[in-house]
Order: structure tokens, then sequence, then C-alpha cells
């Protein structure tokens, strides 16, 4: 892990301007334009499947009502054909001349509205003998000049009996003003496609023949083709037995192998077109259902049969659908039905994808096929999403524009007032109430919250106060306990270095280890009350971790009480840089708690202190320092409360073993303040293994890593190191000025003293001194009022190292010696080792201040 991702982690967040896409007004902006998006793909969804169906159903019913038009148009024409048929037939029955009828069909044929379409007419009447005819069989036609003749050949017994035609078989079974029309042929006369009308006439009641007029197939092509190049479509015409009417490309659907040349069945010319299969295949079962209904009927099956009977051409299959015609006629003749729809993916017309659709035009039983090309029905269902997507994203972004303007002016508007306003107010300054813009929810969050915000800075500054006093009573309550802890601990160490008797170097020996308890409780207190007021400053200096490691494994070597029972050992990582940045006070602080925690709880086993390198990167490394033992362990329910503040894990142990329970709590507090981490393994009677990660920034190659001033007074020789240097000792109390005498006479120091202040800058003025060690609180002049008048007085000590030696050991204090001109500091009761360390670093540079506490 990083040293930034430890921060990331352990660190606290701090209060940093909100940038703006990090504001709710951008954020509620986005919501509205994902909302837009939703709005707009929900459009589009709606149009691509609900809507697209829609507007092919639309474009359906148009194609419908295009085909309607043209069916119908192709009704009225049939009308017009059938009423000029049934004109003709009431005639022939009155008329006994054919010279009557010649100007008849004269203007029949040459008619403006369906001259064009019929070919020729004529009359004939039923198999006849002659006494019984009424007239002969007449034909008429158009030459090529477009004149009117009169054929009789058909008058010849020679001739075909056309009385067994299929134009003139199913005639007999209809009823006066009904007529009758067949399937396309051939013309014999003209060679050319025709279609007939056939309208019976009648003698006496009785069946006398018929009257017919043929429609010329061309010219009904000819229409149709037209009509469909005027809507962009294509048009298909067919009869009741499926075989082609009309068609855009005539050609590909006539049968040319005969002498007499006709359209031919649909299912056949699928067989040649393949691309007209699925056509073939829905008029094939339209056919057929129609067929297959009356099928079973008793009264078409037997018609069918006679109509058979009576012809020489039409089939049972076909005879079935003429008497289903003739028995159960349409109930409207003068309107198509609709007979079925369907999408091919190539049309043979077209070659493309189309929409085919089919109506049955009922009066002459034909089928109008019309195709469409599928792009072209789509085109309408695109315009109608694009016509709605114009009309409805003005619609959406007007609704969310006027949205996020009532939401920016109500809501979030206020809501930035209000943090800016809270991002003015001050810690130092008195809370100013925040703006109440509108009387809502937020109008009364925003008072609320002031209201709550008055009662937290009074809670606030009762509690700074209350901090405050509990700070300078353990500042005074230090200083008090410090100065005859100073005089007991320095007068034991001076008597343990006496010839003494065995049983006082006992007492002795109690009487320090006595009081070295009582300042390691004292030092635990002030650290703790230091790091929970947050006035605890770690240094960034050049260390050796492995001295560190290594002095904190020696110094407590010796407190082992049974060394021969307990396996102490230390392992170092060589992958380690020599020389990191941190402070290396607290890092051993931290290592010096561990391992007194595990030799307190360990009477025999092991205990193992090992640091190793875990990460590292081009700038910084991670090490984890692991300390373990065979001790009594920790139960498992108490394992989350080991690091509370006076807290240990069993009752009994603070009886047992000691201890104010805040050395674990303080070390990972360090550790945290160090952006590391700590956790602990145990088992109970089987030891702990607490495990602590440490980041930490390498130092640059000509950075020298500082030592510890205890492993710096282990290099001290045993010769006194300042034999011949002078030194004044400004000190009020005389037990303490007795102590720090014997111990810097032991240093080789030759000492003058000061009772105060006063005493000591008079002093200064007359006498040259190597360092002088200086007092805090004193009669007349202080500690710190002195070293500013030597400082100001630019005497021969303005430049002399000035060390405090004091019981003023909270953070301000060395703060406030720095600030007076100290070098250094010195906390009571007074070490030999601080006290050589300190005065070493003084004196070799008098502008590094190393403070000691």
């Amino acid at each position: 892990m990083t040293r930034e991702l430890r921060k990331s982690v352990f660190a606290p967040m701090k209060p940093k301007v909100i940038a703006w896409y990090q504001s709710i007004s951008f954020k509620g902006l986005t919501l509205l334009v994902a909302l837009l998006l939703m709005v707009v793909l929900s459009i589009v969804y709606v149009m691509e499947t609900v809507g697209f169906r829609l507007s092919i159903q639309s474009a359906e019913q148009r194609v419908a009502a295009e085909s309607e038009a043209v069916g119908q148009s192709i009704v009225q024409l049939g009308a017009k054909i059938e009423i000029a048929a049934l004109s003709l037939s009431n005639a022939v029955e009155t008329i006994e001349s054919p010279d009557v009828l010649d100007s008849f069909f004269q203007n029949l044929l040459t008619s403006p509205a369906i001259g064009k379409f019929i070919a020729g007419g004529g009359i004939w009447p039923d198999a006849y003998d002659g006494d019984r005819r009424l007239l002969n069989s007449l034909f008429y036609t158009k030459n090529s000049t477009g004149s009117v003749e009169r054929i009789d050949s058909y008058n010849n017994h020679l001739s075909a009996p056309y009385y067994a035609a299929e134009w003139f078989a199913p005639a007999r079974w209809l009823t006066a003003g009904d007529a009758y029309w067949s399937q396309s042929y051939t013309d014999p006369y003209t060679a050319e496609p025709m279609v007939t009308c056939t309208v019976p006439y009648f003698s006496k009641g009785e069946f006398a023949g018929v009257v017919t007029l043929d429609i010329r197939v061309k010219a009904l092509n000819t229409y149709l083709v037209e009509q469909g190049q005027q809507q962009g479509v294509y048009f298909s015409l067919l009869d009741r037995s499926g075989r082609f009417l009309a068609y855009p490309e005539p050609d590909r659907v006539m049968d040319t192998t005969t002498e007499a040349p006709s359209y031919i069945l649909s299912h056949e010319y699928s067989e040649n077109e393949p691309s007209f299969t699925p056509i073939a295949v829905a008029i094939n079962d339209i056919m057929a259902k129609r067929r297959h209904q009356y099928q079973t009927d008793k009264k078409v099956d037997l018609l069918a049969k006679k109509i058979v009977e009576h012809s020489l051409s039409i089939s049972i299959s076909y005879a079935i659908s003429v008497a289903t015609e003739l028995l159960y006629p349409d109930e409207n003749m003068s309107r198509s039905q609709p007979l079925f729809s369907l999408n091919v993916d190539t049309d043979p017309i077209l070659n493309q994808a189309a929409f085919i659709s089919a109506i049955r035009i009922p009066r002459m039983q034909w089928m109008l096929i019309q195709g469409v090309p599928q792009h072209d029905m789509y085109a309408q269902a695109i315009q109608l999403e694009r016509q709605l997507l114009l009309f409805m994203l003005p619609v959406v972004v007007v609704f969310i524009a006027v949205t996020f303007i009532f939401f920016y002016r109500r809501i979030f508007k206020p809501l930035k007032s209000v943090r800016e306003a809270l991002a003015e107010q001050r810690n130092d300054e008195e809370f100013t109430p925040l703006p109440v813009y509108h009387r809502d929810e937020l109008g009364a969050l925003v008072y609320r919250f002031n209201q709550r915000s008055k009662s937290l800075i009074t809670a606030k500054q009762q509690a700074l106060k209350a901090a405050e006093a509990k700070q300078q009573f353990l500042a005074n309550m230090s200083h008090e306990i410090r100065t005859p802890m100073n005089g007991i601990i320095g007068a034991a160490g001076l008597m343990q270095s006496e010839s003494l008797s065995r049983q006082q170097r006992e007492y002795v020996s109690i009487i320090s280890h006595s009081a070295k308890s009582l300042m390691t409780l004292i030092n635990d207190i002030l650290d703790f009350s230091k790091i929970e007021s947050s006035k605890v400053e770690l240094e960034s200096v050049p260390f050796n971790l492995h001295e560190i490691a290594k002095y904190a494994h020696a110094l407590l070597r010796p407190t082992i009480e049974n060394p021969a029972l307990v396996d102490y050992r230390l392992h170092y990582d060589d992958a380690i840089p020599l020389t990191l940045l941190g402070d290396p006070t607290r890092i051993q602080q931290i290592l010096i708690n561990l391992l007194g925690n595990a030799n307190k709880f360990t009477e025999q086993g092991f205990i193992h202190l090992d640091v190793a390198l875990v990460q590292r990167d081009k700038h910084s490394v991670v090490v984890e320092i692991k300390v373990s033992d065979s001790g009594i362990g920790i139960p498992n329910e108490k394992l989350g409360h080991i690091f509370d503040k006076f807290s240990q894990a069993d009752e009994t142990t603070t009886r047992r073993f000691g201890g104010s329970g805040l050395g674990l709590t303080i070390t990972r507090q360090l550790i945290e303040l160090m952006d590391g981490g700590i956790h602990v393994i145990s088992k109970e009677g089987l030891g702990s293994e607490f495990v602590v990660t440490l980041p930490f920034s390498m130092a640059k190659s000509r950075e020298n890593p500082s030592v510890s001033h205890l492993m710096a007074a282990e290099s001290a020789s045993c010769e006194p190191p300042f034999i011949g240097q002078r030194c004044l000792l400004v000190e009020d109390n005389n037990v303490n000025r007795l102590i720090a005498s014997q111990l810097l006479s032991r240093l080789g120091f030759s000492i003058d003293t000061a009772c105060d202040g006063v005493e000591a800058v008079e002093k200064a003025q007359r006498e040259l001194f190597d360092v002088i060690y200086m007092d805090m609180q004193m009669p007349r002049l202080d500690g710190v009022g002195a070293t500013k008048a030597i400082r100001e007085m630019d005497g021969i000590n303005v430049d002399t190292a000035i060390i405090a030696m004091t019981a003023n050991v909270m953070a301000a204090d060395v703060a406030l010696c720095r600030e007076a001109g100290m070098q250094g500091h010195i906390g009571k009761p007074i070490s030999e080792s601080d006290l050589y360390t300190v005065t070493i670093q003084a004196i070799e540079d008098n502008s590094a201040i190393t403070m000691q506490s």
C-alpha cells in the first residue's frame, strides 16, 4: 500500500472547493438531460414499434383504399356492360328480324364509355330445329378500321357447338337479369384473348339462348397499367379460376405454345417465376377455401354436375365455383371485398420487397392484386415518426428547461447559497445564521440548522474551555510532579554510583524503579492528552530505521526478568533503504511500547521483533513491523477493545502486571498519525502478534540520518566528554540544582550556578560560558525572559548555546523555548543520556534545535 493510498484510508476527509461537475445543479441538469434522452429514446422506441405498426396499418389502409377505388371502377365498368347486355337480351325476346340489331350493335361497339373495351357481341339461341328457332346466331365485331361487321357463319351446322362452350353452358341456370362472366380465352375469329359477359334471354318463360358481349383483355390490361403508373404501384387481374386477365408484363403470363395463345393459371406461372410463389399460394388458398366451403353442399354438387354435363370444357372443380356463385350470390354486388395481404421479399414485377394485397370483384368474380414497394409504405411511417419527433422534442426540451429553472431557483440556487455561506464561516469567528430563502422544507431545514449550529458552537466553546483547562491542569501537575521526581530519580541515580551495601543498593533500585514507573505513567497521560487535543506535530527528518530498531531492542533486553527462559530476537530486512524520512522519536516510542507490552506478558518462550519491506516504488516504501510473543495471549471477545483508552484485556491484568491501559492506545494513535495501520492476531494462552504497517518517503542520498539521542549516549566514551568546558546552571530549586550539578560534573563540566534569571543575565555579562542550562519557571525573571535578555544585550554570550532544563514539557513550552532563542530542550526528570545528546547537538550546531520531552 503506497503512502498516498494510506493517506486516503486513514486521513480524515478535508473540506475542499466543490468542482462544477460535483455541484447539485450540474447533477440535476445531468439527470434532466438523461430524462430527455430517455423520453427521446422512448418516443423512438414507440415509433419503431407501436407507431411504426400503426403507420404501416395506415399505409395498408391507404393501399386498400386505392385497390378499392380501382376495383370499384372495374365494378362500374362491368355494370355498364351488363346493362348493355340486358338491354340487348330484352330486345332479342321481341325482335324477329336481325336487321334491327345492326344499329344497336353499331352504337354499342362504338360507344365512348365502353366501346374500347368491347371487341364484339352476339346472339346465341339454344339448340334448335328448323321449326322452333327464333333467330339464328349472329355475331358482330369491329374490323381493323373500326367498322362494325356482322358475321353469321356460326349458323353453319358444321361449326362448333357453341352451346357447349364455357361461356354458354352455365347461363342455362341464370335467372332474368343475371349475368355470367366467363374465363379468359382466345377468340377464334380475332385470335386475341377475351372474356365474355353472358346474359340469358327467354321465350315464353323458358330459356331460349344467350346474349354475349366480348371484352378485350388487352384493354383491361392497358387500363390497369395506367392506374398503377398513376399511383406508383402495379395491378394484375385474375378470373375465378386463377387465370390471368391482366398483368403489367403480359408476355410473361401468356401461353404461346398452343395455336390459340391464352393467359395461363397463376400456379403455373409460379413454376417458372419462383418469386411469385408466395402470391400463388395465397391465391390458391383463397380459391380452395371458397370451394371447400360449399363442396359438401348437395345443391351445389347437383348443379355442378349438371353444368359439367352440358359443357365440353368445364371441370368439376370449376363447376363447383360457378354453382356456388349461382346458388349463393354475393349480397353486395357493387362493392369489392378484401381477400388477403402479405409481404414478399422479392416481387417479380418490382424486383424488390413489396406489399401485396388482393380484393374480389364480386360482379365478375375476378381477383384484383396490387403490389406496392415496401419502402414507399415505410416512407409514410418514417415521415410520421419525424413529424412526431419534431413536435415532441421542442415540447420535451421546453418542459425540461422549465423544470430545471424551477428546481434551480427553488432548490439548487438556495442550496448553493447556503453552501457558500457555510464556506465563508470561520472556526475562529462567531457563527452567522444562514439565510432562509423560502418558507418550505429547505427553509425549515436551514432554520433548524441555524438553531442546532448555535447550540453546537456553544457546546464547542464550552468543550474548548474544558480542554484548555484540562491541558493547563495537566501542564501544572506535570511541572509540579516532575520537579520532585527529578530530585528522586536523580538522587537515586547518583546513589547507585556510590559504594552501597547490597541491601542499600536494593532499596535505591526500588526507589529508582518506582519513580521511573511513575514517570512512565505521567508521560503516557501527557502523550495521550496531546494526541487527543491534536497538538502532536510529527517530524520529517532523515533517520536510520535499523539503528532505531537495534536500540529499542537492546533497551528492553535488561528488563526481561528471566533472560534464560525467553528467546529475544531481532530480524531486520536488509532490503529496506538505509535512510528514510519520518519522526524517529515517535517510531522509537512505538517500538518500545510494543516490545515493553510483549515483555510484560511473557514470562517464558519468545519475543521476536521483525522489520520487513512489503512494498517499494521510486520515492516511497511500506514497512511492516511485527512484534510477536508467546505470552498469555488475548481472548477473542477482548481483541476489539485492547486499543481502547484505559482498557486492558482482563481486569485482573492491571493488578497482576500493572499499567495504565494507555500504551496501546497511544501506539495506535501515533501509527494513524503516520498514515499507517495496526492489527493484532492472538489466541488466549498461545501468545500475540502485533503487526504495524507504516509508509515512509525515502530520503535523498545527500541527507544524513539523525541518530537517536539515546543511541548517541551509548556512543559516549567512558572519559567525561566535556572536560575543560564551562557551563552556567540556572535553577531556583536547591534539590534540582544539586542533582543537575552532579550530572554535569560527571560529564566533565566546570559549573557555575545562578538561582534566577536576573542573576543568570548578570553572570552572562561578565563571564564566557560554553553552554547555559536554563530553567523556565523562576522568581524575578523566568528562563524565557533571561534567554531573550542574553540574546539581545549583544554580550560575550550572545551566541552561546542555551538549553532549557525544565519540567515544562508541553508542546507549547517547547515552542516557546525555541522562539526565545534556545537551542535545545531537556525535560525533567533529567537523564544523563538526554543531557549528553542535547548538549552535543547544541554545541555543534547552534542553529539546530532538537526538542526532547
